[in-house]
């Protein structure tokens, strides 16, 4: 018998998960890209937040102060929209939402993946694409790891 031929076996074996490694490094691959991005626009989104929101609160009351000295009724408007908008801030503020939920957004009507499964709980439906594509790319590495491959 040829010592030649044990080695062979698992060797095409290997062969055979060549092809699915190699797909599932560059689905990874295009995975990681997209999560890059909607983390950038996640950090551009909380900076401009922190940033110009405060400056045009400012610069809202200092003009809701000339409004008032002006003409009451109009700066008492003014001021009670302002609130209102304060208010939808502090909402989406005291959220369990991250920055990157809400840069990445989440597909609405018959683009949502839930539409057509209104039976799955809403405590199991992702929030965002970002949280989609976390556990895409946890299963793509838990994979790739039942493989005996790294995930990097």
């Amino acid at each position: 018998m040829s010592r030649n031929l044990v080695p062979l076996v698992p060797m095409a074996q290997s062969t055979d998960r060549e092809p699915e490694i190699d797909q599932l490094k560059r689905e990874l691959e295009v995975l990681r890209e997209r999560y890059a991005l909607y983390c950038r626009m996640g950090r551009i989104l909380k900076l401009f937040c922190v940033t110009i929101i405060p400056l045009f609160a400012i610069g809202a009351i200092v003009l809701a102060i000339k409004l008032i000295q002006s003409d009451a009724r109009s700066g008492v408007f003014f001021i009670a929209v302002g609130l209102l908008f304060g208010a939808i801030i502090w909402l989406i503020g005291s959220s369990d939402l991250r920055w990157i939920d809400l840069a990445s957004g989440q597909l609405r009507g018959i683009y949502d993946p839930y539409f057509f499964y209104p039976d799955i709980d809403v405590h199991e439906r992702r929030r965002s694409d970002a949280e989609l594509i976390e556990q895409q790319i946890a299963d793509r590495e838990r994979r790739l790891s039942e493989l005996g491959q790294c995930g990097n």
